[in-house]
């Protein structure tokens, strides 16, 4: 059910003339955009995660009919994001290609990336492969202060992070979603933040949801304790 108590706010506009959005700042500074993205306020970083781009194109090498209207809708909502918030820093938190089946088309995409303004920090996921990882520099992870991101298909190093540091972890790689049933046969399922603090971890663990159009999501199964938040374009809020 919806906690009544909860409601979205408006983030107040970062760069001139941007667009009106649903946001809910879910931790001081930390802001989540219905649009399917993460924001810090202080450190100017946005974070995306399995943005899948050219899964279409996996599909169509697979023998599948699919429409190609995917990769053109990540590339016109994430370049919406970037003029909207003006970050410093551009994190794509892994799966940013869907496979190698549309390399050109992808190293297209993320050079029109850089010229954006931001640094770019592609992290690797399980789905990067192809032409990209020849021409763009990845990294396993990536760490500002208080947060650590990595894609989260693979278990943490043991030195990986400091013993006993309080950090949040940021993945992507499951694709959490929230899904609604009124009980009488109608539902509606929508990509989620979830943010959940394990008894057997310092960290608190935060898995952005899905960036890709084609990615349905699914209930996520916890370790610990969580929060969760539904995102639309009109609407963040929080799930109990």
């Amino acid at each position: 059910m919806i906690d009544p108590v909860e409601k979205s706010t408006e983030v107040p506009r970062v760069a001139a003339g941007a667009p009106s959005c649903a946001c809910l700042e879910v931790e001081p500074d930390l802001v989540l955009d219905g649009r399917l993205a993460l924001y810090h306020r202080t450190q100017r970083w946005l974070a995306v995660a399995d943005l899948h781009f050219g899964y279409e194109m996996s599909r169509r090498r697979a023998g599948g009919l699919w429409p190609m209207w995917g990769m053109e809708t990540v590339q016109e909502r994430l370049r919406a994001l970037v003029q909207s918030y003006a970050p410093a820093t551009l994190i794509l938190v892994g799966d940013i290609v869907d496979s190698s089946a549309a390399p050109d088309e992808a190293i297209a995409w993320l050079h029109g990336l850089t010229e954006l303004g931001a640094g770019l920090v592609l992290i690797e996921g399980n789905h990067d492969r192809g032409g990209i990882r020849r021409h763009f520099d990845f990294v396993k992870s990536h760490r500002v202060e208080g947060f650590f991101f990595h894609h989260g298909h693979l278990a943490l190093q043991p030195d990986a992070i400091g013993a006993g540091e309080s950090l949040v972890e940021i993945t992507g790689h499951r694709h959490p979603s929230f899904r609604f049933r009124d009980g009488a046969g109608t539902a509606l399922t929508l990509p989620s933040l979830v943010m959940e603090t394990r008894p057997d971890s310092p960290m608190r663990h935060a898995v952005l949801p899905a960036f890709s159009p084609w990615a349905g999501g699914g209930t996520y199964q916890p370790t610990g304790s969580i929060r969760q938040w539904a995102c639309s374009r009109q609407r963040v809020f929080e799930v109990v």
